[in-house]
């Protein structure tokens, strides 16, 4: 196999100068959906210090990724991580943005422009710092023996033929997932509604990245939205690459079945049985650790995804529990 390179998306949202920009640049957004939706909330940047517990697990679990690319702005870099060790490089939004498109706080901006990394490898993976590899995993649990991206995916019902309705009527992250298999639909006739991200670690391919990002169909669109400065409900989200991967035969997708650990302990075991070898593969996501703690012990990458609903409560109980789980510091740490 190859090597293969890790992209990490990282901010501080703690930091004053960036919490002034970010302030000057929400006044002057007029779309409503912009400005009132979860995308401009504060816990969408908060740093809970995840980033240092994610690369202790690749550390301990990953240890054949090539080299890791942090990509962040405003100067930010994490006061604890080594910038010397060899195999880190910050990148800075300068780096890989049109100057003018400067500052962004949008993740699915920066994400359409993550092919411009300069040296990253033809196959690569992407991760939010608060995804973790829970189990040692090799590079065959991402990519198969053809080269191919190993994506799972969540199942979700969809009518198609009700897009407007729908769309009008949900989150954020849905209309985005929605809109994209939308025009993977257009471009390619390709039904792939029922598909939607496991929230996990994704494996992806330059190429194809590429491709997909250059279609004559979706580069002016593209290029439009990296000048988004937050998130809006009229957006593609990288899972376009995805979907386009698989169309073109570079990726297979896995559906995803996560490790139940609720209050009906008898139908999560009866589940949890049918679709045992699924969940062994399978990511977990929460928002925080509280009651699920045996699901986090499963899964072999899983995800502390921040929410407006956790209580500084459940942020220390987050914390605890990283600080537990990956105790060894890494050499990726001063």
């Amino acid at each position: 196999m190859d090597k293969i390179d890790i992209v990490y998306l990282w901010v501080d949202g703690s930091d004053k100068k960036w919490r002034a920009q970010k302030e000057k640049w929400l006044a002057h957004q007029t779309d409503k959906q912009t400005t009132k939706c979860i995308s401009a909330g504060a816990e969408r940047w908060r740093d809970n210090g995840e980033l240092k517990y994610s690369l202790r697990s690749l550390a301990e679990n990953a240890p054949w990724v090539n080299h890791i690319y942090i990509v962040t702005g405003f100067n930010q870099v994490p006061k604890w991580l080594n910038k010397k060790h060899p195999k880190i490089t910050i990148v800075p939004h300068k780096t890989i943005f049109p100057s003018d498109a400067l500052p962004t706080f949008n993740s699915t901006a920066i994400d359409m422009c993550l092919h411009n990394i300069p040296g990253l490898s033809e196959r690569f993976l992407l991760l939010n710092d608060d995804m973790f590899f829970n189990k040692p995993l090799k590079s065959s649990f991402f990519f198969d023996h053809r080269g191919r991206a190993k994506n799972l995916y969540i199942r979700r019902k969809i009518n198609y033929k009700r897009l407007g309705w729908i769309l009008d009527g949900t989150d954020v992250y849905r209309s985005k997932i929605i809109l994209t298999a939308k025009k993977i639909h257009e471009i390619y006739g390709r039904k792939l509604y029922k598909y939607s991200p496991s929230h996990g670690i994704d494996a992806y391919i330059k190429s194809s990245w590429t491709t997909c990002r250059n279609h004559p169909m979706l580069k002016q669109v593209i290029d439009k939205q990296v000048y988004n400065k937050f998130r809006t409900n009229w957006e593609f989200q990288r899972w376009i690459f995805t979907l386009s991967q698989y169309v073109h035969g570079h990726a297979t997708f896995r559906r995803a079945h996560p490790h139940k650990s609720g209050r009906n302990k008898i139908l999560d075991a009866f589940y949890n049985t049918i679709h045992f070898a699924s969940t062994r593969r399978s990511s977990y996501l929460c928002s925080c650790v509280l009651g699920h703690e045996k699901s986090l012990r499963v899964a072999p990458i899983f995800c502390i995804n921040d929410s407006d609903k956790n209580t500084p409560q459940m942020l220390r109980a987050n914390a605890e529990f990283l600080k537990q789980r990956f105790p060894t510091k890494s050499k990726f740490e001063k």
